[in-house]
């Protein structure tokens, strides 16, 4: 397989001491997530915040926005990004 560089997240930086500082300022949930240290990697930091994302779909559903707004929405489009469960997961 060759080198594959170590893409988790940086254990050791969860205690310095500016991470409260960092965490202030930082809006988006999947760096948080990674900040905080709940996930290793950004795929599993996407993952945990999709899990927990489903209350603002379903917001956003109801909205009245047009396909094409919801299409471009950012939330949405991570969506697309990590596909649908496949047929055996759903069976489960």
């Amino acid at each position: 397989m060759g080198n594959v560089p170590d893409l988790r997240y940086n254990s050791d930086m969860k205690h310095h001491d500016d991470i409260a500082e960092l965490l202030a300022v930082i809006t988006d949930p999947v760096e948080r997530i990674l900040l905080t240290g709940e996930a290793a990697t950004v795929y599993e930091a996407e993952e945990k915040y999709l899990d927990r994302a489903y209350p603002e779909v379903l917001r956003l559903f109801a909205s009245g926005a047009t396909d094409e707004e919801l299409g471009r929405h950012p939330l949405l489009q991570l969506y697309r990004s990590h596909g649908s469960p496949s047929r055996e997961d759903s069976l489960t």
